[in-house]
């Protein structure tokens, strides 16, 4: 058996029997063993020894710390943005969603030929191309990811440009980039046919006819039809804006939407006729919900999607009349009662003018379908009455 190698010229150097041959290996203090190729003198050993003792055979092991940021990158931007007082102001579940966009879109390659993602490049290398290219790529497989993932962007431009300063406003580059989805056809507006077939099926007083009528006639969300109690019903004594005054009840509560940002809200809304003749049967002694179940409890929130989607059965109503389309057919309804957008965005509770000018816009849309229906029924009558004349003669 071969002694185990020991030279002076090679400290840490070792050798032992592997198969009936001798290899060498370097082992250092608290490191492992590297492997030597040939003997000491061989050129390859020579080199091998060289790297091991400087360290550089051992890669370096790289541990991507949490809230790393190289500095004005767009990881830096993030962890910026997460310190300002806009984004503190949303409530927990905005932020999380957008702390997702925001981080798949860090964690994107710049280019899928190279390892560097966004998270590590710095945001004034961002140009307009690019961008496109990035959002073009997400548009292809999903549209409406790829226009949360550019609002997304945006919010991390918005520090580069106003909080930062990093680049100017007139460098932004995603001032020329929209990204338009297909209306949505979810929660459709309910057709009379379809109300009528429902308030058919469901007598007043019902659970079912009270959650629809409170979700038509006062235009709520789930949540604020779940959370409506009657301490929320008041009677007051308004002047109009003719000067004459008149007693009401409405309904003066705070929206469950945006309720742990700013509160959410505030709504007064007065109780029309068809909504009064729907509450009245109901007791209201005990208080508490306005909306309750067939033990006298409230019904949770979430619960309302499958109560609704149960009730419409019964009536043998299609699938897809939801809760929030009845939301939606009061919007429609106030638009083709022609209130002002102002009116209907007030009586909703939007916070822009946005989704208001859309039922304002569709029924517009109609009235000119019907004004251009009857001005073509007018023209063709008159052609007719003149068919219709007997022809004069002219005498010479």
């Amino acid at each position: 058996m071969a002694r185990p190698f020991k030279d002076a010229r090679y400290p840490g150097v070792s050798s032992r029997l592997k198969k009936g041959k001798l290899v060498y290996r370097y082992r250092a203090k608290g490191m492992p063993e590297i492997r030597l190729p040939g003997k000491p003198g061989d050129s390859e050993f020579e080199a091998a020894y060289e790297k091991a003792t400087q360290g550089q055979s051992n890669k370096a092991v790289i541990i991507d710390l949490p809230g790393r940021a190289l500095p004005k990158t767009f990881g830096h931007a993030a962890r910026r943005l997460e310190t300002t007082m806009e984004w503190l102001d949303f409530d927990e579940a905005t932020q999380q969603k957008n702390a997702r966009l925001i981080e798949r879109f860090l964690n994107l390659q710049v280019d899928t030929g190279y390892p560097l993602t966004w998270r590590d490049t710095p945001v004034q290398h961002l140009d307009a191309d690019r961008l496109r290219t990035t959002i073009e790529g997400i548009f292809a497989t999903n549209r409406t990811v790829a226009k949360h993932i550019l609002v997304a962007i945006k919010k991390l431009l918005w520090v580069a440009i106003h909080v930062e300063k990093w680049i100017k406003p007139q460098d932004d580059p995603s001032l020329s980039i929209r990204v338009r989805i297909p209306k949505s056809t979810a929660n459709p507006a309910w057709p009379i046919a379809i109300r009528e077939k429902f308030e058919a099926h469901h007598p007043i007083g019902s659970a079912a006819r009270t959650c629809y009528a409170l979700g038509f006639w006062l235009g709520n969300r789930r949540g604020d039809v779940a959370a409506l109690d009657w301490e929320h019903l008041v009677v007051e004594e308004i002047e109009l804006f003719d000067g004459s005054v008149e007693v009401i009840e409405a309904f003066d509560f705070r929206q469950q939407k945006n309720r742990n940002r700013h509160g959410g809200r505030e709504m007064f809304i007065p109780i029309v006729d068809k909504l009064a003749q729907a509450l009245a049967p109901l007791d209201r002694s005990k208080g508490g919900a306005v909306l309750k179940n067939a033990y006298g409890r409230p019904f949770a929130e979430k619960s309302l999607t499958g109560m609704i989607a149960h009730w419409n059965r019964q009536a043998g109503i299609p699938q897809g009349y939801t809760l929030h389309g009845l939301r939606r057919t009061f919007g429609t309804y106030l638009a083709e009662c022609n209130i002002q957008a102002r009116a209907i965005m007030e009586a909703m509770g939007h916070s822009s003018m946005t989704v208001t000018d859309e039922y304002v816009r569709e029924a517009n849309k109609k009235r000119m379908a019907v004004d251009i229906a009857r001005a073509i029924n007018q023209r063709e009558a008159k052609r007719d009455a003149m068919r219709q004349r007997t022809p004069l003669r002219v005498i010479t």
